[in-house]
């Protein structure tokens, strides 16, 4: 028998080895991941519900899940508004004080979180968004699917790490309806200069569809916002005013909040999340409308429902609390606020009438997306999730809306690094860390089942 001739992919041989039990765990980790986010979005309605009862207001969901239903009596005692101070308080005594950047890094760089850092994260950040927080359900439900994901790394450390991305991919798919697009946020937000690591993206697609395959059986699998819209070349001229406008917005977005952060530091914990609460307390008696994430008024925006003056207010008062909550370093997710933000700007566009006049959906979506790609440094997942919710033909406006506003909007490499190392007393906001990945640890330096990214 002839001698075998030398293999010259090795590596290739090895990873192909470890990839079919790559797949199968990361598939049974995002269906996990799946069915604990729907649980934890039943328990996040109930006690919205429930809020709404006590202060007489229920924000309008999205459509994808739930319509456009709201209600609004107003708190039957005025001074009721005033309980949400101390709630939010309150609450923030019970989070971790770590928010998703700071659970993310120490995932990546195969550390270890405190024993109950995941579960007080998803607490705080469930119980604040249930009070009217602006920030978004991205941040518990990434959260409680990193956590998943991390654990099984520990427990199964013979696949070669990677299902923490797939948990994460399905937290973040399940809360947008997305599941392309919430795997490539979920590899995106850990780098900079447009790097993918292939080793975390395969588990994170996987993650995320087996992730939304089980979650859309509780509430469907309806875009969030169906703005199912055409648009041809001609858009291109609306896209690059889209994109430079929404760069102008995310940039305010980010300084803002990092002017806010240093001027609320002095301040204990508890009095920042406090003050946030009286925020939301005064917003209540007045514009009851910036309360909540605010995606379903988003939807309502696209219509004539909303006049040209209610729509600049709405967009002023919920970026007014978007900034003091990012601010205070409340829990939640920051990338719901850049699409609702961005959607309210494309639809306050929409308005005004000459050539680059677009359908509003259309101009809501590529809004959205070009604030989301400059808010989060993501722009390839920004422009998939515009394609998931509105289809491919949306993509001659929504392209250059997204390049536009991922190049002109600041980047803070080191902020994110800075926020996820400080400690409990200083907890990071939920903005993940904008950095080149960590050199890899020597073969004999890695403990074994650790998480690798």
């Amino acid at each position: 028998m002839p001698p075998r001739p030398p293999n010259r992919f090795p590596l290739l041989d090895e990873g192909t080895r470890h990839l079919g039990p790559l797949i199968l765990y990361s598939a049974f980790t995002g269906a996990a991941a799946g069915l604990g986010v729907a649980l934890l979005n039943l328990a996040l309605r109930a006690l919205g519900e429930a809020a709404g009862l006590a202060f007489g207001y229920l924000p309008p969901e999205p459509p994808g899940e739930g319509g456009l239903l709201q209600a609004f009596t107003g708190p039957r005692f005025w001074p009721l508004a005033l309980l949400l101070p101390l709630l939010f308080a309150l609450i923030s005594l019970l989070g971790s004080g770590q928010g998703l950047s700071a659970l993310l890094l120490l995932a990546r760089e195969g550390r270890e979180a405190s024993r109950l850092a995941h579960p007080r994260s998803v607490l705080g950040g469930v119980l604040q968004l249930a009070l009217y927080s602006p920030l978004g359900r991205e941040g518990p439900f990434g959260v409680l699917g990193l956590w998943l994901g991390s654990a099984l790394d520990r427990r199964f450390p013979r696949v070669g790490g990677g299902l923490a991305f797939a948990g994460l991919a399905a937290g973040l798919g399940a809360a947008f309806h997305a599941p392309v697009a919430g795997a490539l946020l979920a590899t995106e937000i850990l780098y900079q200069s447009l790097l993918l690591e292939a080793r975390a993206l395969t588990p994170a697609l996987i993650g995320a569809l087996s992730g939304f395959a089980v979650y859309g059986a509780f509430f469907g699998y309806t875009p969030l916002l169906p703005f199912r819209v055409e648009v041809g070349l001609e858009a291109l001229p609306a896209g690059m005013l889209t994109g430079l406008l929404a760069a102008l917005l995310a940039a305010s977005l980010t300084e803002g909040s990092r002017f806010l952060r240093r001027r609320l530091k002095p301040l204990a914990f508890p009095l920042r999340h406090g003050l946030l609460g009286l925020a939301l307390g005064l917003s209540l008696l007045l514009v009851p409308e910036a309360l909540g994430a605010g995606l379903g008024w988003v939807a309502v925006a696209t219509t004539p429902l909303l006049g040209l003056s209610a729509l600049l207010s709405l967009l002023l008062a919920k970026l007014a609390l978007v900034l003091l909550a990012q601010g205070a370093r409340a829990y939640g997710g920051p990338y719901t606020p850049a699409l609702v933000l961005g959607g309210l700007l494309g639809a306050l566009l929409a308005r005004l009438s000459g050539p680059l006049a677009l359908p509003p959906e259309a101009l809501a979506l590529a809004g959205g997306s070009a604030v989301l790609a400059g808010v989060a440094r993501a722009p390839f997942a920004a422009t998939v999730l515009a394609a998931e919710w509105g289809g491919y033909a949306t993509l001659p406006l929504v392209l250059p809306a997204v390049l536009l506003a991922y190049v002109l909007s600041p980047a803070h490499p080191s902020e994110g690094l800075r926020e996820a190392l400080a400690t409990q007393e200083e907890p990071p906001s939920e903005r993940p860390p904008q950095r080149e990945p960590p050199p890899p640890a020597p073969e004999g330096g890695a403990e074994p089942g650790s998480p690798r990214g």
